[in-house]
Protein backbone atom coordinates (compact mmCIF):
# COMPACT_ATOMS: atom_id res chain seq x y z
CA UNK A 1 0.00 0.00 0.00
CA UNK A 2 1.30 3.42 -0.98
CA UNK A 3 1.54 5.78 2.01
CA UNK A 4 2.77 8.83 0.11
CA UNK A 5 0.36 11.78 0.40
CA UNK A 6 -1.53 12.90 -2.66
CA UNK A 7 -0.74 16.53 -3.48
CA UNK A 8 -3.04 18.68 -5.55
CA UNK A 9 -3.60 22.34 -6.13
CA UNK A 10 -5.88 23.77 -3.43
CA UNK A 11 -9.42 24.45 -4.53
CA UNK A 12 -10.42 28.08 -4.68
CA UNK A 13 -12.85 28.78 -1.87
CA UNK A 14 -16.33 30.01 -2.76
CA UNK A 15 -17.21 33.37 -1.30
CA UNK A 16 -18.34 32.79 2.27
CA UNK A 17 -21.43 34.88 1.85
CA UNK A 18 -22.98 32.85 -1.00
CA UNK A 19 -25.81 30.63 0.19
CA UNK A 20 -28.28 28.26 -1.40
CA UNK A 21 -31.39 30.28 -0.60
CA UNK A 22 -33.70 27.68 -2.17
CA UNK A 23 -32.43 25.02 0.25
CA UNK A 24 -32.59 27.39 3.23
CA UNK A 25 -36.15 28.37 2.23
CA UNK A 26 -37.15 24.71 2.18
CA UNK A 27 -36.04 24.47 5.81
CA UNK A 28 -37.45 27.92 6.75
CA UNK A 29 -33.97 28.78 8.06
CA UNK A 30 -32.95 32.04 9.69
CA UNK A 31 -29.38 33.34 9.60
CA UNK A 32 -27.83 36.10 11.69
CA UNK A 33 -24.80 38.02 10.44
CA UNK A 34 -22.66 40.85 11.82
CA UNK A 35 -20.68 42.86 9.30
CA UNK A 36 -18.01 45.51 9.65
CA UNK A 37 -17.08 48.19 7.14
CA UNK A 38 -14.26 46.19 5.53
CA UNK A 39 -16.78 43.50 4.53
CA UNK A 40 -19.05 45.96 2.67
CA UNK A 41 -17.22 47.56 -0.29
CA UNK A 42 -20.28 49.40 -1.62
CA UNK A 43 -20.63 51.16 1.74
CA UNK A 44 -16.99 52.24 1.54
CA UNK A 45 -17.74 53.70 -1.91
CA UNK A 46 -20.75 55.53 -0.42
CA UNK A 47 -18.47 57.29 2.09
CA UNK A 48 -18.86 55.15 5.20
CA UNK A 49 -16.04 55.49 7.74
CA UNK A 50 -14.44 53.23 10.35
CA UNK A 51 -16.75 52.42 13.22
CA UNK A 52 -19.47 51.16 10.90
CA UNK A 53 -21.04 47.91 12.06
CA UNK A 54 -24.40 46.31 11.27
CA UNK A 55 -26.29 43.21 12.32
CA UNK A 56 -28.73 41.42 10.04
CA UNK A 57 -31.37 38.75 10.48
CA UNK A 58 -32.20 36.95 7.25
CA UNK A 59 -35.19 34.60 7.23
CA UNK A 60 -35.81 32.37 4.21
CA UNK A 61 -39.17 31.06 3.09
CA UNK A 62 -41.31 30.28 0.07
CA UNK A 63 -44.35 31.87 -1.52
CA UNK A 64 -46.14 30.30 -4.49
CA UNK A 65 -43.09 28.10 -5.13
CA UNK A 66 -40.66 31.03 -5.10
CA UNK A 67 -37.83 31.71 -2.70
CA UNK A 68 -38.47 34.62 -0.34
CA UNK A 69 -36.06 36.44 1.91
CA UNK A 70 -37.00 38.61 4.88
CA UNK A 71 -34.08 40.93 5.70
CA UNK A 72 -33.88 43.07 8.85
CA UNK A 73 -30.77 45.23 9.31
CA UNK A 74 -29.83 47.31 12.36
CA UNK A 75 -26.63 49.08 13.24
CA UNK A 76 -24.59 52.21 13.02
CA UNK A 77 -22.96 53.61 9.91
CA UNK A 78 -20.35 56.30 10.48
CA UNK A 79 -20.45 58.99 7.79
CA UNK A 80 -18.90 62.43 7.37
CA UNK A 81 -21.14 65.18 8.77
CA UNK A 82 -21.89 67.66 6.00
CA UNK A 83 -22.04 70.51 8.50
CA UNK A 84 -18.78 70.11 10.43
CA UNK A 85 -17.02 67.43 8.29
CA UNK A 86 -16.37 65.26 11.36
CA UNK A 87 -17.41 61.58 11.73
CA UNK A 88 -21.11 61.30 12.37
CA UNK A 89 -22.85 58.07 13.49
CA UNK A 90 -26.11 57.33 11.65
CA UNK A 91 -28.46 54.66 12.94
CA UNK A 92 -29.84 52.21 10.38
CA UNK A 93 -32.99 50.18 10.96
CA UNK A 94 -34.25 48.73 7.67
CA UNK A 95 -36.54 45.85 6.82
CA UNK A 96 -37.49 44.33 3.45
CA UNK A 97 -39.48 41.34 2.27
CA UNK A 98 -37.94 40.11 -0.98
CA UNK A 99 -38.65 37.46 -3.57
CA UNK A 100 -35.76 36.09 -5.65
CA UNK A 101 -36.39 36.45 -9.39
CA UNK A 102 -34.12 35.35 -12.26
CA UNK A 103 -34.38 38.63 -14.22
CA UNK A 104 -35.95 42.09 -14.26
CA UNK A 105 -38.83 40.90 -16.44
CA UNK A 106 -40.16 38.35 -13.94
CA UNK A 107 -43.46 39.20 -12.23
CA UNK A 108 -43.29 40.01 -8.53
CA UNK A 109 -46.16 39.05 -6.20
CA UNK A 110 -47.80 41.85 -4.22
CA UNK A 111 -46.17 42.73 -0.92
CA UNK A 112 -42.70 41.69 -2.10
CA UNK A 113 -39.77 43.54 -3.58
CA UNK A 114 -37.72 41.83 -6.27
CA UNK A 115 -34.10 40.83 -5.85
CA UNK A 116 -32.59 39.67 -9.12
CA UNK A 117 -30.31 36.69 -8.70
CA UNK A 118 -29.84 32.97 -8.58
CA UNK A 119 -31.57 31.50 -5.55
CA UNK A 120 -28.94 28.75 -5.39
CA UNK A 121 -26.07 31.26 -5.13
CA UNK A 122 -27.40 34.31 -3.29
CA UNK A 123 -24.98 36.82 -1.74
CA UNK A 124 -25.89 37.71 1.83
CA UNK A 125 -23.46 40.64 1.90
CA UNK A 126 -25.11 42.19 -1.17
CA UNK A 127 -28.56 41.82 0.41
CA UNK A 128 -27.40 43.41 3.66
CA UNK A 129 -25.46 46.18 1.91
CA UNK A 130 -28.48 47.09 -0.21
CA UNK A 131 -30.66 47.52 2.87
CA UNK A 132 -28.00 49.59 4.63
CA UNK A 133 -27.60 51.84 1.57
CA UNK A 134 -31.37 52.35 1.45
CA UNK A 135 -31.34 53.41 5.11
CA UNK A 136 -28.58 56.02 4.84
CA UNK A 137 -29.52 59.68 5.20
CA UNK A 138 -29.28 61.83 2.07
CA UNK A 139 -27.31 64.47 3.96
CA UNK A 140 -25.56 63.10 7.04
CA UNK A 141 -25.42 65.63 9.89
CA UNK A 142 -25.08 65.53 13.64
CA UNK A 143 -28.35 65.89 15.50
CA UNK A 144 -28.75 69.51 16.59
CA UNK A 145 -30.09 68.49 20.01
CA UNK A 146 -27.07 66.27 20.62
CA UNK A 147 -24.70 69.17 19.94
CA UNK A 148 -22.43 66.96 17.84
CA UNK A 149 -21.10 69.74 15.65
CA UNK A 150 -18.46 71.99 17.18
CA UNK A 151 -20.03 75.42 17.69
CA UNK A 152 -16.70 77.14 17.17
CA UNK A 153 -16.32 75.67 13.68
CA UNK A 154 -17.13 78.25 11.04
CA UNK A 155 -18.79 75.65 8.82
CA UNK A 156 -21.33 74.91 11.54
CA UNK A 157 -22.30 78.54 12.11
CA UNK A 158 -25.14 80.22 10.30
CA UNK A 159 -24.89 83.65 8.69
CA UNK A 160 -22.92 86.17 10.68
CA UNK A 161 -24.54 88.88 12.81
CA UNK A 162 -23.98 91.49 10.08
CA UNK A 163 -26.17 89.59 7.59
CA UNK A 164 -29.47 91.41 7.14
CA UNK A 165 -32.73 89.50 7.29
CA UNK A 166 -33.67 90.88 3.85
CA UNK A 167 -30.63 89.26 2.19
CA UNK A 168 -32.39 85.90 1.81
CA UNK A 169 -32.08 84.74 -1.78
CA UNK A 170 -35.02 83.04 -3.45
CA UNK A 171 -33.78 81.91 -6.87
CA UNK A 172 -37.20 80.70 -8.07
CA UNK A 173 -39.27 83.59 -6.73
CA UNK A 174 -40.10 84.95 -10.19
CA UNK A 175 -40.31 81.59 -11.98
CA UNK A 176 -44.09 81.79 -12.31
CA UNK A 177 -43.83 85.20 -14.01
CA UNK A 178 -41.17 83.92 -16.43
CA UNK A 179 -43.27 80.88 -17.34
CA UNK A 180 -46.38 83.05 -17.83
CA UNK A 181 -44.45 85.37 -20.22
CA UNK A 182 -43.18 82.37 -22.18
CA UNK A 183 -46.62 80.75 -22.52
CA UNK A 184 -48.61 83.91 -23.09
Amino acid sequence: MDTDPYYTRPMSPAPADLVNAAELAGRAATLVRSLELRQMPRLVDAGALEGTQVQARIAFGTFEGRTTVDVAVEGTVTLQCQRCLQPCPSDVDEHATLVVVPDDESPVPGGYEAVVGNDERLSLVELIEEQVLLGLPLVPMHDGAAGGCDETDGAAEGPGPDAAAGDVQRPFANLRDLLAKRDG
